[in-house]
């Protein structure tokens, strides 16, 4: 079965072993659900709206790529890596990357993909040295990548857990759980960006170590507090306020980016500050997040972005 599994993946990523590690002072990562984007090329699996029937086309997807280069290379949007989740193909990365993307050094991508039309996937523009989808640790692939930066280490995961929509309770409790274990499995830069569909001030999965509760995936905004099994959460800190998803009223952090301790040890990069970022069209008149429109060729996702900034001290 595991076997069949590796045949089933689909691991895409480009590795220029010519080039030198580049003296750098900062690291960025951005994460965000791009909601349902799907290529241009109908194979059945696509969600409505967007098929051919609907009005869903090759200059409606041109359209979007363009939205998102504009945004990812913006002032707010720029970041050094992308941790993208609902991505349909490798040819949507391919198209982000061209043109403007390609020509600011954005050579580098990942995608995980297992009989899914919507996948996991990374954008960079620093090397990426390894790439694993830990495709047998629950119900749905986490995909890491291994970059190093100044010579050191750094390892990224990408998840996008189950919907509450459907419940989903025993699949983000056992997607949680294999994520802590691969968060705690190394004592260089581990860090963890997606759509967790979880906000971590609720849980019950996903939860706030300061509440006291037993969760599979412990997190808390008090740095003091991170250890080998509590990763720290930046929408947890005492001055944030975070929020990037709306549903039926109410706001939920279910984009996060956690890390463990290797951020606060004194050396090499250290956490620096978190922050909420979209376009100025990605939001309706009401502020709630405006989805990309066939109609009207405008919007984004129904998430907003969320970006993590690391520095050297």
């Amino acid at each position: 079965m595991k076997r069949l599994l590796l045949l089933l993946i689909t691991l895409i990523f480009l590795l220029l072993s010519s080039c030198k590690n580049e003296e750098r002072k900062s690291f960025s990562i951005l994460s965000y659900n791009m909601y349902l984007f799907f290529d241009d090329e109908e194979t059945g699996n696509e969600y409505y709206p967007f098929v051919s029937s609907a009005g869903y086309g090759e200059q409606e997807y041109k359209k979007r790529i363009r939205l998102y280069q504009d945004f990812f290379l913006s002032d707010i949007g720029e970041a050094d890596v992308y941790a993208l989740q609902e991505i349909e193909s490798e040819k949507v990365l391919k198209d982000l990357m061209s043109g403007r993307m390609a020509r600011k050094g954005y050579k580098y991508y990942a995608i995980s993909n297992i009989n899914s039309p919507i996948s996991v996937a990374f954008i960079s523009r620093i090397p990426i040295k390894d790439v694993k989808v830990h495709s047998d640790l629950g119900p749905r692939p986490i995909i890491e990548i291994v970059l190093y930066i100044n010579n050191e280490e750094v390892r990224i995961f990408n998840i996008h857990a189950k919907s509450q929509i459907d419940g989903g309770y025993e699949e983000r409790f056992s997607s949680f759980s294999h994520l802590s274990r691969l968060l705690s499995s190394s004592s260089s830069l581990s860090i963890a960006a997606g759509d967790f569909n979880e906000d971590p001030r609720i849980g019950p999965s996903f939860v706030d170590a300061a509440t006291g509760l037993d969760a599979p995936l412990l997190v808390t905004g008090d740095r003091g507090l991170v250890s080998n099994a509590v990763f720290f959460a930046p929408s947890l800190s005492e001055a944030a306020d975070m929020s990037t998803y709306y549903y039926e009223g109410s706001w939920y952090m279910y984009d996060n980016i956690i890390f463990n301790s290797a951020a606060f040890d004194g050396f090499s990069l250290e956490y620096e500050s978190a922050y909420i970022v979209y376009p100025p069209s990605a939001l309706n008149d009401d502020g709630t997040p405006k989805i990309f429109s066939i109609d009207t060729q405008s919007g984004y996702s129904d998430h907003l972005a969320l970006k993590c900034i690391f520095t050297y001290n």
